[in-house]
């Protein structure tokens, strides 16, 4: 099949972009299977490369990360007992508590077979399908299981200190690492070439290229920059009003006033926002297998979103989302603002279904302290939870110092029906607009629920005709055609009447317009110090540890945290959010300004400074650009902490402004870029190519803010304790189009209608992720080819194309303009013509359209940003 286009059509293996010489780019059908076949070759060398690397080779980060966030602490929790150096017996002469000792065995041989699960017999043991069932006291948790089997797939990977002790504590390692020191104020430096840079980060880059004998390559040209920046500020591609402003601008404010244009509109807060959302851990369901509808979650994302798009200072950002709750407030609005700011560490992976509430209790904390750790400060904290930290500077009590505050605030309440706990939730101050449109909806629900209980009235009423009819026949004509017919309408009456009643008590339980609430955090009335948990088991207790901060940032100001503190006329205790809230918004702490300032130069330029995002620790990446790091965070905070002000510093410099062009010196000198060149040319992320794909269609909605779980959909939610969301959930009709920020996003899979956030590398919301994965394999080119939502939303832009009264080449320049933000070529236009030609031939001129249209949306041209 031919499709049109002067860009690539289609992507090479490794996601870069491949040209046709011909100038016509062709998907063979046929050869799918040779490309799946490829693929599975591929991943099996991968697979067998990483049970190699695992087997001798230095673990990822990432994988040590895993270990001691999942493996080490459930290990300690379930096995050292019975199976560590520390234990009175060790059972069957096998240890667990080193690599060595796994990988040895006991007297029954072999424990693990490195990356095959299912040859290994501590795996086949902890199943319980094997001889020996482990731990005696009690099958682990499915996820457990889970995180073993993937541990040993990925080739058991174990941290070991080289000295046997935790370096980063005592031998003073670390102590003069970069991140944890003062920000410093570093002048931009000289540069030959005096005419090239815009200003002070310009000057930063350059003067790292011409250290190396290297000079940037030419500005992208004006579409290309306007389609860049859309992209970048709001996650949609510019307007054909939007393109045609600015190339007919030819002043010299012209490029400011495109930006400011972009960073004012709602769409800024939209993509911006998401961003943020990768961090928190942010989903509409809790619990990690069960789909349990976390109802009042949406309020935080348009929080998130709305603070985006007000530019929020972003210290303040942080202390609302840590502490909004006992911070002061002018007014019912603002109050209510920073209650649904904490849900920043209100919502989350909670397991509610949890018998042992301690060891919820301490896996929430755990979970808090890793999402503020990653976050704000760039720490694996979370490593600390069962011993020091084996390579930053982070003690186990200061690990527990943090936990006192998290164990002093409210995240669950209590017990329902058993083992089922509940998130806590909190009233908001009502609006007298809200009150009035609650009162009116009040109405239609009464009415929608009388109709439910007379709908469910009448198939009762019908059951029990035809079940008195049956009872009729079985004494008269037991055997009789007549009776089994009627016994068959009695079934599926019955069923009738099963399905009415849940709908008639769905209206009832999920119907009832009710008061705002928020899913938010509060201080226990009794606020305590924690202890040291040994292993991180929450029931050894060790030493009390006072609650305190972090030492590895000491401020000559910590804040203490006081027993009781000043409210109104009276005094309430407290549980140190507060104080910490203050800590992590002190400007003289240097890592939650490094670890923004990164972030946005990560998003803008497509790689941070420092490229592992979450992490600044000893096993994070170096900056390429330190003083330039540095002289970013210090510019957040003269820029009153604004995120704005600080996107709009860097898109207005030359070095956002390259183009991608390929230069061959450079190239050998810095194939990574490192040095910034060049601009790199990334993918679209999942939602910006769906988003993208409803704009250029004419199909989005860009109705802002709201509930996004279609509850109100009969058969959307099986009522049970806890209520669980069905397994072929749909997406109602008032979300189905809108940006994809308000489509429901689920703990596990997302939804099938959502299907490309599952292709194209949408973030676990159970994890912190500041930088995404971009995979390129099999599955999504075949979306691209055959995703229903494709291939009806190109339908819709060729049925609009068509309605217009004008030529198939406006046609073909028109929808062009709008998908790629760029006049067509002749080129573009004689292939099209070409294709539109043989192909309407053969299916008819709306088909020949259509399928022109989705070969547009899957070209390379339009998913990928240069």
């Amino acid at each position: 099949m031919r499709i049109a286009g002067s860009a690539p059509l289609v992507s090479a293996l490794d996601g870069t972009p491949t040209r046709r010489r011909s100038g016509v780019a062709r998907i063979r059908l046929g050869t799918v299977g040779d490309v799946v076949r490829f693929a599975v070759a591929l991943l099996l060398v991968l697979a067998a490369s990483n049970s190699a690397h695992g087997q001798s080779g230095t673990p990822a980060p990432g994988q040590l990360e895993f270990f001691e966030k999942s493996i080490r602490p459930l290990l300690a929790n379930h096995c050292y007992a019975c199976h560590s150096s520390r234990a009175a017996t060790v059972f069957g002469d096998f240890r667990l508590d080193s690599r060595e000792a796994l990988l040895q065995g006991g007297r029954s041989g072999e424990a693990v077979v490195i990356g095959d699960p299912d040859a290994s017999r501590l795996i086949q043991a902890v199943r319980y399908d094997g001889g020996v069932s482990m731990p005696p006291s009690g099958k682990l948790s499915d996820r457990e299981i889970a995180d073993l089997s993937e541990w040993v797939l990925q080739g058991a990977p174990w941290p070991e200190a080289p000295s046997g002790s935790t370096p980063a504590l005592s031998d003073g390692n670390g102590a003069g690492h970069w991140a944890w020191q003062p920000l410093a104020e570093v002048p931009a430096p000289e540069v030959r070439d005096r005419e090239w840079p815009r200003g002070d980060i310009d000057r930063f880059v350059l003067a790292r290229l011409e250290a190396r004998q290297l000079a940037p390559v030419e500005s992208a040209d004006r579409h290309a920059l306007l389609r860049r920046l859309a992209l970048d500020l709001t996650g949609l591609p510019p307007t054909p009003a939007q393109v045609e402003r600015f190339a007919s601008d030819s002043s010299p404010e012209a490029l400011e006033s495109a930006v400011d244009r972009l960073l004012a509109s709602p769409a800024f807060g939209e993509r911006w926002g998401r961003h943020w959302l990768d961090l928190s851990g942010y989903a509409d369901t809790w619990g990690l297998g069960r789909r349990i509808p976390a109802r009042h979650a949406w309020r935080y994302r348009d929080y998130v979103i709305d603070a985006f798009n007000h530019d929020k200072p972003y210290d303040r950002f942080v202390r609302e989302q840590v502490a909004g709750d006992v911070l002061e407030f002018r007014d019912d609005r603002q109050r209510r603002e920073q209650l649904i700011a904490t849900g920043f560490l209100a919502i989350g992976p909670w397991a509610l279904v949890d018998q042992d509430k301690v060891q919820l209790q301490m896996d929430i904390v755990d979970n808090q302290l890793d999402t503020v750790g990653r976050a704000v400060l760039g720490l694996t904290v979370g490593c600390a939870r069962c011993h020091d930290h084996k390579f930053d500077p982070i003690p186990q009590r200061d690990y527990y110092a943090l936990a006192g505050i998290f164990t002093s605030s409210k995240t669950i309440d209590g017990r329902l029906s058993g083992v089922f706990s509940d998130v806590h939730r909190t009233a908001l101050p009502e609006t007298s607009e809200e009150m009035r449109q609650r009162a009116w909806e009040l109405d239609r629900w009464q009415m929608a629920y009388d109709e439910a209980l007379e709908a469910e009235g009448r198939a009762r009423e019908e059951v029990e005709r035809l079940q008195a009819a049956v009872d009729a026949f079985k004494e008269a004509e037991p055997e009789s055609a007549a009776r089994k017919e009627t016994a068959d309408r009695l079934a599926s009456a019955q069923k009738e009447l099963a399905s009415l009643k849940t709908e008639s008590e769905r209206v009832l339980y999920y119907g009832k317009p009710l008061p705002p609430t928020a899913v938010a955090l509060a201080d226990e009335p009794e606020p305590s110090d924690t202890s040291i948990r040994h292993g991180g088991d929450p029931h050894a207790l060790g030493d009390p540890v006072p609650r305190g901060f972090l030492s590895v940032v000491p401020l000559d100001s910590s804040p203490k945290i006081a027993n009781r503190r000043l409210i109104g006329i009276g005094f309430q205790k407290s549980s140190g959010r507060l104080e910490l809230a203050g800590w992590l918004s002190d400007a003289g702490n240097p890592l939650p300004a490094r670890v923004m300032a990164n972030r946005v130069w990560h998003h803008l330029l497509g790689s941070g400074i420092v490229a592992s995002v979450d992490n600044f620790g000893l096993l994070g990446d170096r900056p390429t650009h330190p003083d330039l790091l540095d002289y970013l965070a210090l510019r957040l905070q003269r820029l009153d902490w604004s995120v704005k002000g600080l996107v709009r510093e860097i898109v207005l410099s030359r070095t956002y402004g390259l183009s991608p062009a390929h230069q061959e010196r450079a190239a050998e000198a810095d194939p990574e870029n490192r040095l910034l060149w060049r601009a790199n040319r990334r993918r679209l992320e999942a939602e910006t190519i769906r988003d993208a794909v409803l704009l250029v269609s004419g199909s989005l909605d860009r109705r802002a803010g709201g509930p996004s779980l279609p509850l109100g959909s009969r058969g959307s939610v099986r009522l049970a304790t806890p209520p669980l969301l069905v397994a072929n959930l749909e997406l109602g009709d008032d979300v189905r189009h809108r940006r994809t920020v308000y489509l429901p996003t689920l703990r596990k899979s997302q939804l099938t209608e959502a299907d490309i956030l599952n292709l194209f590398d949408f973030p676990d919301p159970n994890t912190v992720k500041g930088r995404r994965d971009v995979t390129t394999v099999p599955t999504q080119a075949l979306y691209l080819m055959n995703s229903p939502f494709l291939i009806r939303q190109a339908k819709q832009a060729a049925s609009a194309l068509l309605a217009a009264d004008v030529s198939d080449e406006e046609r073909v320049r028109e929808f062009l303009f709008e998908a790629l933000g760029r006049p067509a070529t002749p080129a573009d236009v004689a292939r099209a013509q070409e294709f539109l030609r043989d192909t309407e031939a053969g299916l008819g001129r709306e088909d020949a359209w259509a399928r022109y249209c989705h070969a547009v949306f899957a070209s390379n041209e339009f998913l990928f940003r240069s």
